[in-house]
Order: structure tokens, then C-alpha cells, then sequence
């Protein structure tokens, strides 16, 4: 019968490193591993302290948890996990358990340390990754009652931080859209019947921006039994956002060329028989000897055909000005500005002097409230869309047009509310843009003007709402206010997206109804509204004498538009003042805009 094998020599074979300390901490013992694992010599560590090798960071944590089991004789729950210097100066991570002499009857404390330093380093990379990935990365119990894994960003996307549903893992349910929770419950319980699922929805509330989020998930099996769910949740509303723009030029390029092409093609064909019936008559006349035929009025023909042709270019026009207005809502949507500080006075000012210039001879009675001091946290083109509303209030008034437009700052936001007397803006117009329901070859909006002032709401991260009644219309843009919150979420991501809305409110886009060139009364004030009883007077841009008539707006007894003297704090190009709107680009609405189609 052989002789059982020495126990060293076993303890010798082990690929972890076994020790031996005393209570001080000093090593009495270690197996070969250790020059394997460490490049020491075990009999060279010996009396030595084994926390010197420790490293810095971890020491401290290591020691108290060793004096605590020489203290009470009880021993760590979990393994210690820290770094351990080797003879070349380089660090390896242990895993170590330890046990105390009474579990094992030796004169000291056994450690078994097993290296992971490949685990660690990839644990530590995953870690990374997780922590750095703007996905929400996730991991729960089949039946959703214990959150397994979720890194931060589901702060930054659902709003909820981690510590929160690792008390009440469904808490993420509270930041489902009302309309969509349904459909993400559903979701939620193929996955724990074990079925793959991959889901968009919105978070957010009904009344205000949201955020389109992509979920894949699937199953976690072992030995064919769903155990965990798992997926991630992915940040898709500029995706969203782009393929909406897209699908809306796309539907108004295509309805207003097919309209336009069957005005120019029905135009062609009545000058075709119009000239056919007069040639005719003319042969016919000609061989009777007639110089001139009877039933031919060569007065009215002039001017069918002139009539005519000016209709083709009037429609040849109509088309060039959309063209240029698409390539300047092109332009406007590729720029990648941010939202920033800007005061808010300058940027209504502008609006409404563009409004005017652009409205030709319609009459209006403008008043404007607004603070000085307010200042907007807005993309820089947010006076594009006021003068898109002003302007559309002007086009489609019944008589002259009468216009509000207020700014008040309330918790945060900043509020620009235009209030006109024109009839109810459309649900046809409305609906597309507060996505009530997507555009089609059958239900589009007739013009770009709404969209323009949605995009740009939308991009300075603001809401638009729509106040539609017998008695006018009341737009609203809602953006974050400079000076209020800081962590504002438009402040922090920019535009939030699209979100489905109540009946009289609507998405971000903006407002303002404004007085046209040879409006009446205008006023622009500072707090109290107050409209000055004088003619407005247009700029001609082709006098000599009035070098900066196209950048001016209109004025009113040698006065600005607010009826106070111009100062330098009121230049809303003034190089010196930071929060001044920036030097006009050109203008993306075109000389001749797509209004607003408010027929019935």
C-alpha cells in the first residue's frame, strides 16, 4: 500500500497562494504559488508584514477588515478583493478568503488568494463601457421585482437615478408616456414568458417635450427557464425627429409641385385651344376673303393670353420661393448651433421689423409687451419663427389685423405668446406638427411656415402651444429661461422631442403675430402694453440715403418701433453685449412665404 503524499507537498501543487500570519499581520508561511504568481521566494517573505506589499489604495480597507476578524473571531462575509505588488513592481489582484484559527486549528490566520487580475481588468472594462454609454444598459429578475444591473444613464434618460429602482425596480414605468404604458407592460410580460421584444415608446408626460426611446430586450435562460430580462434603451428622438422632417419636406415638396404643375399644365392647355380656335378662325376667315374674322376679338385674346401667362409665372414664382425656402429649412436643420443666453427684447424687435417688411401694404395694430431684463436660454434664429407667426396672423386677417405678442418669464421658462384676431389656425394645420397624426399622401398641411417655427422651437428645446377659438389664435413658444434652473433638461440635451398633446396645446413651436408694412399703431414696450396711433413708414431698400433700410425695422415719428429712443443696449447686434441675438444670417423663410392655409 503507498504512503499518502505529505500534505506541504499538495498545499505546494495548489495554483492559489496559501499563507499563514500571525496576528500582527506577519507571514509565517507561504506555498510555491507565491513565486509563481508573485516572483518572491516564500522563504524570503517570511516575517515579513504582509500589508506592506498591499497597494496604497486598498491597505487601509484590507487592515480593518483583518483587525476586526482578530477582534471578534468572525470572519468576512465575501472575499477580499485588492492589489498585491509583485517582485518586478508591478500589481496583481487577489481574490482572498480568510480563516481564523478556530476553523482550522492552526497557530495563525489562513489565506487562500486566487489571482484575477484578467477578471478585474475585464470586469473593469465592461464597467466602462457601461459607465461611458449613453444607452441605458439593464438587467432585472424575470418576474421585475429585483434590479440586477443598471448603469447611469438612466438618470440622464429616464430621470430616474439607479438608487431609485434599486428600491422600486418599476419605477421606470412612472416615466413611460400614459399613451405608451400600456404597450411597455405588454412588452414586459412576453419577456418573462421568455419572447424577445423590441419596442419604441416615449417618456414623458402629455404635457410637455418627450423623449423617444428604442428598447431591444431578450430572456436570460439556464437550463430552459427564463431566470433575467435584459436589454437596453437607446435615445432615438433626433433619429425620430430627423425622419419627420424628412417625411414632411418630402410631403410638402411633392404637394405643392403636384399642385402647382396641374395649375401650369391645365394654363398651357387653355392657351393651346384658346390659340388653335383663333388660328382656325383665322383660316376659315381667309379663304372667304375676310381679312380679319368675324368671331375673332384680337383685344381679348391679348389678354386670355397675358392673363394666362402671368398665371404661369406667378405659379413659376410661387415654385422658385418654395425651392429657396426648403434649401434655406435645409440649411437651418444641418447647422448644429446650440441653444445659448440671449435677451429675449432684441430678438421680438427683430421679428416684428421683418414681419413688417415682408407684409407688404396689409394693415395692422401691433403691441408688444416684453421685459428688457428677460433672457431666453434659445436657439439663435427663435426671432425667424415669431415673424413666421407675425406674419401669418397679418396674411390670413380678415380685415386689419390686430396683434399681442407678450413675453412673461413663469418658473423657469420663458413664455413668448402671440394673440391675433385671424380665423382658428386649422387641427388639419395643427395636427401633423402636435403629432396627433402623421403625414401621408392624404393628410398633410398645405404650407412650411408651421413647420419652420416647430423645428426652431423644437431645436432651443421649447414647447409650442396652440390656443385656436372663434375669436383668434393664441401660439405660445415656451423655452427655458437663462436665468432660472441650470439643470433644465433643454439646457443639458438640447430639443426634446415631439410628444402627443391635449387638445388645446400643442408641441414646440413658436409664436408671434406682428404689423405689415403700412400697418398702423406699433408698439414695442418695455412691461406695460401700449400701442403708439402712428403710421408705420417701410424702408426702401433701393434709397440711397437709407444705408441700413433692410436691416432696420419699421419706425414711427423718427422712433424705434417701441416708441422710446434707441440706446446701445437696445442694438440687438451690439458686439459688446453677450446676450444680444447675433447678426443676421439670410433669411430661411423666403421673400414670398407658404402661409399658413387657414380655409376652411
Amino acid at each position: 500500500m503507498s504512503r499518502s503524499p505529505e500534505p506541504e507537498t499538495l498545499i505546494d501543487l495548489a495554483q492559489d497562494k496559501i499563507a499563514v500570519i500571525d496576528e500582527a499581520g506577519r507571514f509565517r508561511y507561504l506555498n510555491a504559488a507565491t513565486r509563481e504568481l508573485l516572483g518572491f521566494d516564500p522563504d524570503e517573505l517570511v516575517g515579513t508584514d504582509a500589508f506592506d506589499l498591499i497597494h496604497p489604495d486598498d491597505v487601509d480597507r484590507v487592515r480593518t477588515v483583518f483587525e476586526s476578524l482578530v477582534a471578534d473571531g468572525t470572519r468576512p462575509d465575501a472575499p477580499l478583493e485588492y492589489r498585491y505588488r509583485t517582485a518586478d513592481g508591478d500589481w496583481v489582484w487577489f481574490r482572498t478568503r480568510v480563516f481564523p484559527p478556530a476553523e482550522t486549528d492552526l497557530d495563525g490566520y489562513a489565506l487562500s488568494s486566487r489571482d484575477i487580475t484578467l477578471e478585474v481588468e475585464s470586469r473593469r472594462r465592461l464597467e466602462t463601457i457601461a459607465s461611458t454609454s449613453p444607452d441605458v444598459l439593464w438587467m432585472f429578475s424575470a418576474d421585475w421585482t429585483e434590479l440586477l444591473f443598471v448603469n447611469g444613464a438612466a438618470k440622464s434618460v429616464f430621470g430616474i437615478a439607479p438608487e431609485t429602482l434599486e428600491r422600486r425596480p418599476r419605477a421606470f414605468l412612472e416615466a413611460v408616456h400614459p399613451e405608451d404604458r400600456a404597450d411597455v407592460e405588454c412588452a414586459m410580460e412576453q419577456l418573462s414568458a421568455g419572447d424577445p421584444t423590441n419596442l419604441e415608446y416615449r417618456i414623458g408626460s402629455p404635457d410637455g417635450p418627450a423623449t423617444w426611446v428604442r428598447v431591444p430586450a431578450r430572456p436570460v435562460r439556464e437550463d430552459g427557464e427564463v431566470v433575467a430580462v435584459t436589454g437596453f434603451a437607446r435615445d432615438v428622438t433626433d433619429e425620430y425627429r430627423r425622419e419627420r422632417q424628412l417625411t414632411v419636406m418630402d410631403n410638402l415638396l411633392r404637394h405643392t409641385i403636384r399642385n402647382d404643375m396641374n395649375i401650369v399644365d391645365g394654363t398651357a392647355e387653355r392657351i393651346v385651344d384658346r390659340v388653335d380656335d383663333a388660328v382656325s378662325a383665322a383660316a376659315t376667315a381667309t379663304e372667304g376673303d375676310d381679312a380679319v374674322p368675324a368671331d375673332v376679338d384680337l383685344a381679348e385674346l391679348a389678354a386670355d393670353l397675358i392673363d394666362h401667362a402671368e398665371t404661369v409665372r406667378r405659379v413659376a414664382d410661387d415654385l422658385l420661393t418654395t425651392a429657396e425656402k426648403q434649401r434655406g429649412v435645409i440649411d437651418l436643420l444641418r447647422e448644429h448651433e446650440s441653444p445659448q443666453p440671449l435677451r429675449v427684447a432684441p430678438l421680438v424687435e427683430r421679428a416684428v421689423a421683418d414681419a413688417v417688411d415682408d407684409a407688404n401694404e396689409a394693415p395692422a395694430d401691433i403691441t408688444v409687451s416684453c421685459p428688457d431684463g428677460t433672457r431666453a436660454f434659445t436657439h439663435p434664429e427663435l426671432d425667424y419663427a415669431i415673424a413666421e407667426l407675425i406674419e401669418n396672423a397679418i396674411e390670413h386677417a380678415e380685415g386689419p389685423a390686430t396683434v399681442e405678442i407678450e413675453v412673461t418669464a413663469p418658473a423657469d421658462r420663458v413664455e413668448i405668446a402671440v394673440r391675433d384676431d385671424a380665423p382658428p389656425i386649422p387641427p388639419g394645420e395643427r395636427d401633423p406638427i402636435t403629432d396627433r397624426w402623421k403625414m401621408d399622401d392624404l393628410r398633410h398641411t398645405g404650407g412650411m411656415g408651421l413647420w419652420l417655427v416647430y423645428w426652431i422651437a423644437d431645436r432651443s428645446g421649447g414647447d409650442l402651444a396652440f390656443d385656436a377659438g372663434p375669436d383668434g389664435n393664441e401660439v405660445t413658444i415656451s423655452v427655458p429661461d437663462a436665468d432660472g434652473d441650470p439643470s433644465f433638461p433643454a439646457a443639458d440635451r438640447g430639443p426634446p422631442p415631439v410628444s402627443e398633446v391635449r387638445p388645446t396645446a400643442a408641441e414646440p413651436d413658436g409664436g408671434a403675430t406682428a404689423p405689415a408694412a403700412g400697418s398702423k399703431p406699433v408698439a414695442a414696450e418695455s412691461g406695460d402694453t401700449e400701442a403708439v396711433g402712428a403710421e408705420t413708414a417701410v424702408a426702401d431698400p433701393d434709397d440711397p440715403d437709407n444705408r441700413d433700410a433692410t436691416d432696420c425695422g419699421p419706425v414711427a415719428d423718427g422712433k424705434p418701433i417701441g416708441g422710446r429712443e434707441s440706446t446701445a443696449d437696445d442694438d440687438p447686434d451690439d458686439p459688446d453685449d453677450p446676450d444680444a441675438a447675433p447678426v443676421r444670417r439670410e433669411d430661411r423663410r423666403g421673400a414670398d412665404r407658404n402661409p399658413i392655409d387657414r380655409s376652411p
